[in-house]
C-alpha cells in the first residue's frame, strides 16, 4: 500500500518518430537542497510501484545559494551490505545555461526561464525580448499569467523596480487567478522549508517520513508550531513524534 500519491511533476512526453510517451518526472526548486536527493528517490519509487516504469527524472534548480549542490545521483546500502538501491538524474541549473543559446525568443512559454540564465551583456535587453515575446504570441488570461510568472522567476535576480517597469500588463498591475495561486503556494512551502531546513541544520538529513509529513500540512499556525519544536526538540524521533500524533489544543 503506498503511503503517498504519485509525484505532482509526473509528465507524459511525446516524442516524434515513438509511438508511446516517456515519462520524466520534474523536481523544480528555487534553490539547491542537500534533502533533494533522497526525495527525488521517493519519487522514483512511487512512479515505478504504480507504474512498473523507471522515469526519466530533470532536477532544475533556479537559482545558486552559498555552496551547495544537488547530487546526480544518490546510493544506498542495506545494514549488512548485501542489498544495494541507486538512482541518478540529470540536474539542470539555470543560471548555468546561456541566454544566447534561446535567443532571438521566439517560444513565449520560454519567457519565465530566460531571466535566470546566464546573460551575457546588458540584462534589460533579454528581459525586453521576453516581454515582446510574450505580447507577439499570447492574449488575454495567458498573457497576463505568463507576464506575471516572469516577472516573479526574473524577481530572484533582478531589480524589482526594472521589472514592474517591464511586466506590467497594458500599464496596470497584472491581476491573475493562477499567481494569485502561486502566491498562497509560495507561502506554504516556504513555510514548510523554514521547518525542514531547520531540523537539517540540527540533525542533518531529514528523513524521507518526516519531509513528506510536514509536506503535507498547509494550515500556517500548525506550521509555526513545528517551527518552534524544530527547534527546541532533543531529536528527530521526538519532532516525529509530535508530528504524527499533535498535541490537543
Amino acid at each position: 500500500m503506498q503511503s503517498r500519491q504519485l509525484p505532482d511533476g509526473l509528465v507524459e512526453v511525446t516524442f516524434p518518430g515513438r509511438a508511446d510517451p516517456v515519462l520524466h518526472l520534474i523536481e523544480i526548486n528555487t534553490y539547491p537542497y542537500s534533502r533533494v536527493p533522497a526525495e527525488l528517490l521517493d519519487d522514483v519509487l512511487l512512479t515505478y510501484l504504480d507504474r512498473r516504469v523507471i522515469p526519466e527524472v530533470i532536477a532544475l534548480t533556479l537559482a545558486a545559494k552559498g555552496q551547495v549542490q544537488i547530487d546526480p545521483d544518490i546510493r544506498l546500502t542495506s545494514p549488512l551490505g548485501h542489498t544495494r538501491l541507486e538512482a541518478g538524474w540529470r540536474v539542470v541549473n539555470l543560471w548555468e545555461l546561456s541566454a544566447a543559446d534561446f535567443l532571438p525568443l521566439t517560444d513565449p512559454g520560454l519567457a519565465p526561464w530566460v531571466p535566470l540564465m546566464r546573460i551575457d551583456g546588458p540584462s534589460e535587453a533579454v528581459l525586453r525580448q521576453c516581454r515582446d515575446a510574450i505580447d507577439a504570441g499570447t492574449t488575454g488570461g495567458r498573457k497576463a499569467n505568463l507576464l506575471g510568472i516572469t516577472r516573479i522567476l526574473a524577481g530572484l535576480r533582478f531589480d524589482d523596480k526594472m521589472l514592474e517597469a517591464l511586466f506590467r500588463a497594458e500599464g496596470v498591475m497584472i491581476e491573475s487567478p493562477v499567481l494569485q495561486k502561486w502566491f498562497a503556494e509560495r507561502e506554504l512551502l516556504a513555510r514548510q522549508s523554514v521547518v525542514l531546513e531547520i531540523l537539517e541544520h540540527r540533525f542533518g538529513a531529514v528523513p524521507a517520513d518526516i519531509s513528506a509529513g510536514v509536506k503535507t500540512l498547509t494550515a500556517p499556525p500548525r506550521l509555526t508550531d513545528l517551527a518552534a519544536l524544530a527547534g527546541r526538540c532533543a531529536s528527530l524521533d521526538e519532532f516525529r513524534t509530535h508530528l504524527i500524533n499533535p498535541p490537543a489544543n
